[in-house]
């Protein structure tokens, strides 16, 4: 049902004072009338790359866009441009046999405490991959501004091995980042602390976090307001099941943080086929998913129950990843 369509029937329901599908109604829309009117949120879109670009130590130039929750509409864009790193660090060159062509992505959009905006990026080279952070400072939830915006750029260190990639992240105390972190995109991943000011992973483990399965792949960081992680995880069966952690909450008898697997995402009384393209918690605790929706030929936001499982639509939302704009 069209967004549209769901408010004239929203309508007509109440007018009618028909229980049955006021209550039918009520599921689906409950999440947004009780979301602040003010919420929007940032969005992401890689630009076309540039000539000139070297992926080697050199970001991809991204949009950012802030857009009305409700209605997926764009309030207002701008462009980032293409960034040098200011942690330039040599690194052996590590041609691969085979490979792609060159390209870029975009694996997550975090705020920060402090409103800065942080975007992961990954460039696939002959040499291998290059992780970059770029951070946004000093902007509002407008992005008007964003020209006089403060630009950083850095690209990750310290990695295990060559051609491992920061496929999400989450922001930490201390200035640090929980980032999900796979080889070549794929399985294996594993749990890393990245340290923002110097763009390193670091070697130690503070936080006990847990081993993950080397066949399922895990993505989507995000944290409720409580502290509360959820990812979502995919094993054999395909289909990705929401899973939650605390970083308080740990095994006895290792030490280590607990994961707990929730519920299968699903859409309309189907399990979903393929992973949701991203997660994040609404200020009002809400959690939504930024998934493909073939109707539209698009992404689109949907709610997501928790307990259940069950997305509902909220709107199209052409872009590859979203985070919440931290309250006034």
């Amino acid at each position: 049902m069209s967004p549209l369509k769901r408010r004239q029937f929203t309508q007509l329901a109440a007018a009618s004072l028909t229980s049955t599908i006021v209550a039918d109604l009520s599921s689906k829309v409950l999440a947004q009338k009780s979301e602040p009117s003010q919420e929007v949120i940032y969005g992401v879109n890689l630009l076309s790359a540039s000539k000139e670009q070297n992926r080697e130590n050199q970001t991809p130039s991204v949009e950012v866009s802030v857009a009305d929750l409700a209605t997926g509409k764009v309030l207002s864009k701008a462009s980032v441009p293409v960034l040098s790193v200011d942690n330039l660090s040599s690194r052996p060159k590590t041609p691969r046999a085979f490979f792609l062509p060159d390209y870029d992505r975009i694996t997550k959009l975090i705020v920060l405490a402090d409103g800065t905006i942080v975007i992961s990026t990954v460039s696939s080279t002959r040499n291998g991959y290059f992780n970059y952070l770029i951070s946004i400072g000093g902007i509002t939830s407008t992005v008007e501004n964003i020209t006089s915006a403060k630009f950083t750029a850095q690209t990750v260190l310290d990695f295990e091995k060559f051609n491992q990639t920061v496929d999400s992240l989450l922001s930490l105390p201390k200035n640090q980042v929980l980032s999900l972190v796979g080889t070549e995109g794929i399985t294996p991943f594993a749990f890393r602390t990245l340290d923002l000011t110097t763009g390193k992973i670091l070697s130690g483990d503070d936080l006990g976090l847990p081993q993950l399965p080397p066949t399922h792949r895990f993505a989507n960081l995000c944290q409720d307001p409580k502290g509360n992680i959820f990812a979502t995880e995919i094993g054999s069966e395909g289909v990705p099941v929401l899973v939650s952690m605390n970083l308080q909450d740990k095994a006895i008898a290792t030490g280590k943080v607990k994961i707990q697997r929730l519920t299968p995402l699903n859409f309309e009384g189907r399990p979903l086929v393929n992973d949701v393209k991203d997660l994040a918690f609404s200020s009002s605790g809400q959690l939504y998913a930024l998934a493909a929706d073939n109707r539209v030929k698009n992404n689109a936001l949907f709610t997501v129950d928790v307990k259940t499982g069950k997305m509902g639509l909220v709107s199209e939302l052409a872009v590859e990843k979203f985070a919440f704009s931290p309250k006034a």
